[in-house]
């Protein structure tokens, strides 16, 4: 039940108060009375107060809380020691530099001492009534509370560091065995635990209810709830409520980890939906700070890049270049780093001065990834750099693969194994036009055969070609971000028939994603339910195709040879 009528209080004054009081004296007072030391002092309004700020940004904050000023933002600033009148209000610009809200704001430097600059937004301050937090659906702004603090002096221009007080939970939704992605997508999820804070100049009260109600901001980009909450300890306790239809499940953490909600930290829940419970994937805290994570699950940068080098997602051009992309690291889990903001095509040739058109995006450099028969085209291993996924679909129109019930002698994809190690689409290609002698016969490919008219690339490349599926698998695990992709023991399996694999995220964003700055006529975005044809046979009258969903599951079928999906062509340089 709601508790109501009772008085907040601040737990373990004793030990902690002090503390804060000789950081600035922020929660008896906003405005401490501190003894200015032997200094010189300084005429009356002459120095005024400088500020810039910034907000140690999370990526996934951007639209339900704060991560960088959009202009007009309101800022409680103290200055150590100096006597009435504080707090002042400073309002924000979007380049993250602060002003007084009015001259009554303004605060000046009266000596020379170094002086302790503190500040925080919303700008709350002693006193001010308990917060309802229970409505986060429409973002969480309001409840993001930064807070920043740094010494300086007169004459020089200050820079907060604003972090952010609250702890911040996101949960992502997967359908498991009996569920639809229908049934989770209209899944209703509200988080338990103290539904008010109490704010005072920066700092958040200690919870001291665990049973009130919390709704979510819904990402529909990302397809996350988020939502800011106290610092509270839920471990034992009901954290987050999941209603299915007539379902209803409800997690309890049973580790710190995971219920141990701390100011600062970010707490992530992949759950997954099943007609008979709910199974908790993961769950990891870190900071909301971009510099790194500190993931409970132990998550490590595999590998850092630097925009000069070759690599997965860097833009590729008409007349054979490249250029970079934005990936900076890639984590033992398949996430990776992309920098901010995202690097924009080049259209000029930096060294000839010649103009080039963008028509790939990089999706692997693996030398073990790239089949024999590409490697043969372009003159040996030593000659090949990666391969390239096409930024726009061979045809308007979708293909037919080939003649229904024709053996074509091709390896067999049968098993996961099989899929995965089938990687050369050209030697594919090739075989059909030795055997056949033409692509008449064989829309798909020759669709991705004849968009080298349509998209001419450099003579240093294969020329496009339709993909086989070990690089369909590639680019879904590379560019698509799907995590099970990466797993040994799924690209070893023996596994065969259809196969699918949820909770992957967005896969069509995660592609999209790499070509946001490419201009939008000059690629075909991937769509939730799009189906592509690979080159990969599984019988006489089936081959293989995959599928994307931005419900977190993807596909690897088979279908007839007669059916009709599209084709995304490929290249190796």
């Amino acid at each position: 039940m709601k508790i109501t009528g009772y008085s907040r209080r601040w737990p373990h004054v004793g030990s902690w108060l002090p503390a804060l009081m000789l950081a600035g004296g922020l929660l008896v007072s906003c405005g401490k009375d501190d003894t200015v030391g032997n200094t010189t002092s300084l005429p009356e309004g002459m120095y005024p107060l400088k500020l810039t700020a910034e907000v140690a940004q999370q990526p996934q904050t951007r639209a339900g809380g704060k991560e960088t000023w959009t202009g007009g933002e309101e800022i409680g600033v103290t200055v150590e020691g100096y006597i009435g009148g504080m707090p002042k209000t400073y309002v924000m610009d979007a380049s993250g530099n602060a002003v007084p809200k009015d001259d009554a704001n303004a605060i000046y430097w009266k000596n020379t001492a170094e002086a302790r600059i503190t500040a925080w937004t919303p700008p709350y301050i002693n006193g001010s009534p308990d917060v309802d937090i229970s409505d986060q659906s429409g973002g969480y702004a309001a409840f993001d509370v930064l807070y920043a603090s740094a010494v300086g002096r007169y004459g020089q221009t200050i820079n907060l560091r604003f972090n952010h007080r609250m702890a911040k939970m996101e949960i992502t939704l997967a359908a498991g065995e009996g569920v639809t992605e229908e049934e989770v997508e209209g899944a209703t999820v509200t988080l338990l635990g103290d539904s008010e804070a109490y704010f005072s100049c920066g700092m958040v009260g200690a919870a001291d209810q665990s049973d009130g109600e919390i709704k979510p901001y819904h990402d529909a980009a990302t397809k996350k709830y988020e939502a800011v909450v106290v610092p509270q300890y839920m471990t034992g306790k009901p954290l987050i409520r999941i209603a299915v239809g007539s379902d209803v499940f409800t997690y309890t953490p049973d580790t710190d980890a995971a219920g141990n909600l701390k100011s600062g930290k970010r707490y992530t829940y992949a759950i997954t939906v099943k007609a008979n419970g709910i199974e908790v994937q993961a769950a990891t805290s870190g900071t909301w700070s971009d510099g790194g994570e500190e993931s409970v699950s132990s998550k490590e940068v595999k590998r850092s890049f630097t925009a000069d080098e070759l690599k997965i997602g860097d833009y590729f051009y008409s007349d054979g270049t490249w250029s970079d992309g934005g990936l900076r690291k890639r984590y033992d889990d398949g996430s990776v780093a992309i920098a901010e903001p995202k690097p924009a095509p080049v259209m000029v040739n930096p060294t000839t001065g010649a103009s080039r058109a963008v028509v790939g995006i990089v999706f692997q450099t693996d030398k073990s990834r790239i089949g024999a028969k590409e490697k043969e085209k372009l003159g040996g291993e030593g000659k090949v750099h990666g391969l390239v996924m096409a930024v726009k679909n061979a045809a308007t129109d979708r293909q037919r693969w080939g003649p229904y019930g024709q053996d074509e002698g091709l390896t067999k994809c049968n098993t996961k194994a099989d899929n995965y190690n089938d990687i050369s689409g050209y030697g594919n290609c090739e075989h059909i036009r030795t055997n056949r002698g033409n692509f008449d016969n064989y829309p798909a490919f020759k669709a991705a055969y004849d968009y080298n008219t349509t998209c001419p690339v450099s003579a240093t490349t294969t020329g496009w070609y339709f993909p086989s599926s070990g690089q369909w698998w590639d680019i879904l695990q590379n560019l698509g971000g799907c995590p099970a992709l990466a797993k040994q023991d799924e690209q070893t399996s023996s596994q065969s028939g259809d196969f699918t694999w949820t909770g992957q995220g967005d896969v069509p964003a995660a592609l999209n994603a790499w070509m946001e700055k490419i201009a939008t006529d000059s690629k075909d975005n991937f769509r939730n339910g799009d189906w592509f044809w690979s080159s990969s046979e599984y019988s006489d009258y089936r081959a293989r195709l995959c599928y994307v969903s931005d419900r977190g599951s993807v596909y690897c079928e088979w279908s007839n040879k007669s059916s009709n999906f599209d084709v995304r062509p490929v290249l190796a340089f």
